[in-house]
């Protein structure tokens, strides 16, 4: 049975409110299709969105709202699928004011900013693990993040400076 059909409106009573993964990296669903289907995925724990480049800020903030559970999101981009894109703070927004339990976070080659990186690592007070390789934008202190964020385990290839 087809992940389309699960989200359509007109399919059988399924237990989509169970399902604690979702994986749908490539995908090609619109920002109005998550919107209109999230609620259904309430259980969700593991959300992977990686290499979908047709939707954004408002699928993640659907998402988000709709999945309290959720605890690791895998939002990486292909380098190339970002090319012709525009800054992508309005994704670490949704992020960091609809998923607060997010403890796993990958948004590697994402168009942000530092300020995007630091409204998630404010927000998101039980991130353990965030990956902004191939963030170029995002320029950290290294004594900031030892201040301020000790409860990160892991921050994958961030560029620090002094």
């Amino acid at each position: 049975m087809s992940l389309m059909y699960l989200m359509t409106p007109y399919s059988p009573s399924l237990q989509t409110s169970s399902i604690q993964t979702l994986q749908l990296p490539g995908s090609k669903i619109s920002d109005s299709i998550v919107e209109q289907v999230a609620g259904r995925f309430s259980a969700i724990t593991f959300l992977d969105l990686r290499c979908c480049d047709s939707f954004g800020a408002r699928a993640l903030e659907a998402f988000g709202k709709n999945c309290k559970f959720l605890v690791d999101l895998r939002r990486t981009m292909h380098p190339s699928d970002v090319v012709d894109m525009v800054c992508q703070d309005d994704e670490a927004h949704a992020i960091a004011t609809t998923m607060p339990k997010v403890k796993h976070l990958e948004i590697a080659f994402m168009l942000i900013s530092t300020e995007g990186v630091l409204d998630i690592l404010s927000d998101c007070q039980k991130l353990e693990y965030l990956d902004v390789r191939g963030c170029f934008d995002v320029k950290l202190e290294e004594k900031f993040l030892d201040e301020k964020c000790s409860r990160l385990k892991r921050l994958e290839e961030l560029e620090l400076r002094d």
